[in-house]
């Protein structure tokens, strides 16, 4: 099915493996320094670079040698800065214009190269250029979260390549932190491209193509060469410099791929003559008839911040529209930008929709691969679970009627404890929420990141429950312990506690791990084991010391682990799809009653028979 707009059609492109997301400054400007200090953006630099071209030139300035001052522009600008000017004039240009110009249409590469030319006397200008911008320290940069959900995406598999105009280090740092590892592949260079390019691991790795230069390799061996190795100045943009390597990846990704241009404002020389080059290869090999642009396998697409493009932006998809036999202005169906087009499209935002309504359909491919009890153990035991996951499935399924533009709506069970998933405060959507839960359950680091594709199953038990236990969860639902999760029900034994708790666990060492917990009211509490280790798991019942700081007293307390096995024991099952979700709540309620059936009697232990 053709896509209805840009959005979709990322979407798409990523989950099929056939997108590659090109960022530029934009994605890392609300990234942040341990500093506070905000110098990593375009306006920072072509002022400092501004005020110390005119501080050098204006100490060699001569008014008999280099003429008058215009008035036009930079006598202001010079005594704003301070100095005094003694002789001024209309005409058009100065010494001083070059400058000015440059720095009004935020020209860095050629301010960068004019500060070249201007302390060429320096042992190493280049280095002293890197320096003055505060190159150098961007490696401190913290990743934002439209780095950190591109990493999610890469996680699970879909996303295996960024390519990035960045000097910064965030994409690696944030795959990383979720990775639990150095699993990405930074490369900038020939050398790194022949040593890190095939890189293969456990974990999938994300390579990430830094065109323009790396700034933590300035951390790791701060010789000049490395300093050069950042791309700065107009000449070196034009052309790659020597980085053909970078020139050829950039081409190949464009013929293959769709490019997802993030962030992506400026004029970036080289990467549009590159693209340019090879859009122009389309208009000799299409036949006559037009293509509609959703309808291509590689169409470029442009995130905009504001609701009108740039003019670099605009040529990117019109010159792809005209090679594809359509009219220029048919390049604007390749445009994402926000839906409301009084307000500006982040990337933070971006990112977090795009992973919002891909996770939706991990999720349902998650349930749809665990029908069948060879994936997921836990449907062979679970009664009608063919018939109850066809119906979350089916929830999940019924929601894409109900999306809104980029929003990615949610079926009940979900949205009933969405709030409570999201206790942490991050900005997270409802399926980020839940694809959260899985480290949890594992037992992992909360900044980590489990991936959907590589706990179906897993995901497909949580799913389950919700739904089973949709309208009868209260608020304290969700919330995150050291291990594992909790789910507060509402109990349905007349005279009993008002609510129950049923704690989750996907961690085998989980079972035997510690004397000590931390739990509400009540004496017996009952822990689902999840996954593998649900399936190896036997009843277990533990005594164990409840501290309540709060309250400062210690009292003994039960807990007893069972799989969905023991909850489930009967052979045939005696009820139907709907007391499914009655007979877990009876094992919470009364889980030593479970933990006592499934003992064996003392006829069938044949070592304690009379002789």
């Amino acid at each position: 099915m053709i896509a209805t707009n840009a959005f979709d059609y990322t979407v798409n492109r990523i989950l099929r493996r056939r997108c590659v997301p090109v960022a530029g400054a934009g994605i890392s400007m609300p990234s942040v320094l341990p500093s506070g200090e905000q110098f990593h953006n375009v306006t920072w630099m072509v002022r400092v670079l501004k005020e110390e071209l005119f501080r050098s030139r204006f100490a060699r300035y001569e008014a008999e040698k280099h003429g008058a001052i215009c008035t036009c522009c930079c006598s202001h600008e010079l005594e704003v800065l301070g100095y005094e000017i003694a002789s001024k004039s209309c005409k058009d240009v100065c010494f001083f214009c070059d400058i000015t110009r440059a720095a009004g249409a935020k020209q860095l590469g050629c301010l960068s190269e004019l500060y070249l030319w201007e302390f060429g006397n320096f042992d190493n200008p280049y280095k002293s250029l890197i320096k003055l911008l505060k190159i150098d320290q961007y490696s401190d940069l913290q990743p934002t979260l439209a780095h950190k959900y591109i990493a999610k995406l890469s996680r699970e598999g879909l996303i295996n390549e960024v390519i990035t105009t960045n000097y910064d280090c965030n994409f690696e740092k944030a795959y990383s932190e979720l990775s639990s590892g150095s699993n990405s592949d930074v490369i900038s260079s020939l050398d790194d491209y022949r040593k890190k390019g095939a890189e293969i691991g456990e974990v999938n790795r994300l390579k990430v193509f830094k065109v323009n230069g790396c700034a933590g390799r300035l951390t790791i061996d701060a010789c000049d060469k490395n300093y050069e190795s950042i791309l700065l100045t107009e000449r070196q943009l034009q052309k790659w410099r020597n980085r053909q390597w970078a020139a050829d990846i950039f081409k190949d990704r464009l013929r293959s791929k769709s490019l997802i241009f993030v962030g992506f404002g400026s004029d970036e020389p080289q990467v549009h003559h590159t693209i340019q080059a090879v859009l122009d290869e389309y208009a000799d090999q299409l036949e006559d008839t037009s293509h509609d642009m959703l309808a291509t396998y590689s169409a470029p697409i442009v995130a905009v911040y504001d609701a009108c493009p740039t003019f670099h932006q605009q040529q990117i998809i019109n010159t792809y529209a005209l090679h594809h036999k359509n009219h220029a202005q048919e390049g604007d169906k390749l445009i994402i930008r926000n839906p409301d087009r009084e307000k500006v499209l982040t990337a933070d935002e971006l990112w977090r929709w795009i992973y919002e309504r891909v996770a939706r359909t991990l999720v349902a491919d998650a349930l749809k691969t665990s029908i069948q009890s060879m994936n997921a153990s836990f449907t062979s035991v679970l009664p009608f679970s063919e018939v109850i996951l066809h119906q979350v499935i089916s929830t999940l399924e019924g929601t894409l009627k109900s999306d809104s533009d980029f929003g990615t709506a949610a079926p009940p069970w979900l949205n009933s404890i969405y709030d409570d998933f999201c206790a942490t405060g991050e900005n997270q959507g409802p399926y980020s929420a839940l694809a959260a839960s899985l480290s949890k359950l594992n037992g992992r680091p909360e900044k980590e990141y489990d991936p959907i594709n590589e706990n179906r199953a897993l995901m497909s038990e949580l799913s389950t429950l919700l739904f089973l236990f949709e309208g009868r969860l209260s608020p304290s639902s969700g919330k995150e312990l050291n291990d594992g999760m909790v789910l507060s029900l509402k109990s349905h034994m007349s005279g009993g506690p008002n609510n129950k708790v049923l704690y989750l666990n996907a961690n085998p060492t989980f079972i035997s791990s510690g004397d000590e917990v931390h739990v509400p009211s009540g004496n017996n509490h009952l822990v689902l084991a999840l996954g593998q280790a649900g399936t190896h798991v036997r009843p277990s019942l533990r005594r164990v010391i409840n501290k309540d700081a709060a309250a400062g007293s210690i009292t003994p307390k039960t807990i007893v682990t069972l799989g969905w096995q023991h909850i489930f024991y009967q052979k045939p099952y005696d009820g139907n799809k709907d007391t499914v979700a009655d007979t877990i709540l009876d094992a919470v309620d009364s889980p030593t009653n479970y933990f006592y059936a499934n003992q064996p009697s003392i006829k069938r232990r044949t070592y304690l028979r009379e002789a």
